[in-house]
């Protein structure tokens, strides 16, 4: 199971030198000059590493003041045609994130502690757009009346905003540490959130082909009826995609509808129901790592979830085949974790089979090491899917699993630093034993912290192993006459 890195660096004492105690009334003045001195600077820096603490917490929470929202940008007061363009593929990715996100921001998903404060948190504020991004990005305002502040989610919104940072409360601005997205996602999530509360349902397929982006059109009580919505609600909508068009567009991804479908924020219906199908990975196929191709080796499946460690093109040719491509620490990692699984596979079944004694079959160095090549040529394989990072969480892995590569026989889930953070991870339900996977941080990874997941992960080889063993040491000369 993952772990925190939060005692990784333990804090450096501050120690300051005792003098020598003097002697005399010269003595005793240059103790206490010394003194004075000593106290001075120390209060001197407590007082400026208090300063510097309040301000990162103020700039976390809420950043430098940004432009009035409401000043008139260039084309913002045209309507904006969204009815062209696509998602680029990180964006695609993004709006996967972005699908997760909602979840937790709902309290549906995440940390059990901030399921109940997310569930309730801006039930009763209003649906005006301006007032909204006015209290997220004005420091004198308190984000605290829309948003719970969970400093769990700091990661998976550093990770959304790595695949658009449009998506992030400043707009780019990666100087500024915000845990909250965009002005945009908090006011869907506002609205989501009390339509739920008041067992309303929008109609997703009349809202997009609906009178949405034309504001000199007034809908009709018929049009609001077919969309689910209020006036209000319709006009935060078009403030929304006013403000970011490209808000429309997220609107038609698979994953995202998917969610706002599954936490009862959409109606079904046939355009629901044809997105949903396309919310899955069928499409992006695991590839032998290494190891065996033999059809009944062990194969452990290596799925990346949630992290940074893939590049992509802004602009330009992409990366084939998916527009992704995953970094030189990403491969470095996933390669290390192999030779540590392998490793610990090899020690656990050579303390079954050579260090028992009397209780087991006694092999010989020589045959340990004979039987120990063909297991890890023949019989022990490495699947990875590595042309672009997936979201994987409990909830989702199994059938996360079978789409990438339904011949695998465990998976291990690899995620970026700290999103384990962001979900919640029942051990008797979520992790092996109770189930053929685990997930695995890829600093634990880095820093050499992976001894449960790499034990867990031989233990199942070893189950599997032994079950052929038999066999194996018939094959070699080495079983019962």
């Amino acid at each position: 199971m993952v772990r925190s890195h939060a005692g990784r660096f333990a804090p450096v004492p501050i120690w300051l030198p005792r003098p020598s105690r003097p002697t005399g009334k010269r003595g005793f003045d240059l103790l206490n000059r010394t003194t004075r001195l000593f106290f001075s600077i120390a209060l001197w820096c407590i007082a400026l590493l208090a300063s510097e603490t309040l301000l990162f917490s103020a700039e976390v929470l809420h950043g430098p003041p940004l432009p009035n929202p409401s000043t008139n940008q260039k084309g913002m007061d045209q309507t904006v045609s969204l009815h062209v363009g696509t998602l680029t593929p990180a964006q695609e990715y993004a709006g996967e994130i972005l699908a997760y996100l909602l979840r937790v921001v709902l309290g549906l998903e995440g940390r059990l502690e901030s399921r109940p404060e997310w569930k309730i948190k801006g039930v009763d504020e209003d649906l005006n757009f301006d007032e909204i991004v006015e209290v997220m990005t004005d420091h004198r305002k308190n984000q605290l009346q829309l948003m719970v502040l969970d400093f769990n989610i700091l990661d998976l919104t550093r990770t959304l905003y790595y695949y658009d940072e449009r998506l992030s409360l400043y707009k780019g601005d990666f100087s500024v540490a915000s845990i909250y997205p965009a002005p945009e996602f908090i006011a869907i999530r506002l609205l989501v959130l009390q339509k739920n509360h008041r067992n309303e349902r929008i109609d997703l397929e009349a809202l997009v082909n609906g009178p949405l982006l034309d504001p000199g059109l007034k809908p009709s009580s018929e049009d609001l009826n077919a969309m689910g919505l209020s006036p209000n609600e319709l006009e935060l909508i078009r403030d929304i995609i006013k403000r970011e068009p490209r808000i429309y567009r997220y609107l038609k991804s698979p994953f995202l509808i998917k969610a706002l479908y599954e936490v009862g924020a959409i109606r079904g219906g046939d355009f629901v129901t044809r997105k949903m199908g396309e919310a899955n990975y069928k499409r992006y196929p695991c590839r032998p790592m290494d190891g065996s191709y033999r059809p009944d080796a062990v194969k452990i499946l290596f799925l990346p979830s949630i992290m940074r460690e893939f590049q992509y093109e802004k602009s330009g040719p992409r990366f084939p085949p998916y527009g992704f491509k995953a970094t030189e620490f990403f491969k470095e990692m996933v390669k290390k974790l192999r030779d540590e699984i392998l490793s610990a596979t090899r020690a656990f079944l050579r303390g079954e089979l050579v260090d028992q004694g009397e209780t087991g079959p006694g092999l010989s160095q020589r045959q340990w090491e004979m039987l120990w090549t063909l297991i890890e040529g023949e019989y022990i394989s490495f699947y990875i899917e590595d042309q672009r990072p997936l979201v994987v969480y409990p909830e989702n892995a199994s059938q996360v699993s079978r789409d990438v590569c339904p011949e695998a026989d465990f998976s291990v889930i690899l995620m970026g630093e700290n999103i384990y953070k962001a979900i919640y991870f029942d051990r008797a339900r979520d992790v092996y034993p109770a189930v053929d996977r685990l997930y695995v941080d890829m600093m634990d990874i880095k820093h050499s912290e992976t001894e449960e997941e790499t034990e867990k992960t031989a233990r199942f080889i070893c189950s599997r192993l032994m079950i052929r063993l038999p066999g194996l040491l018939q094959g070699l000369g080495m079983g019962d006459d």
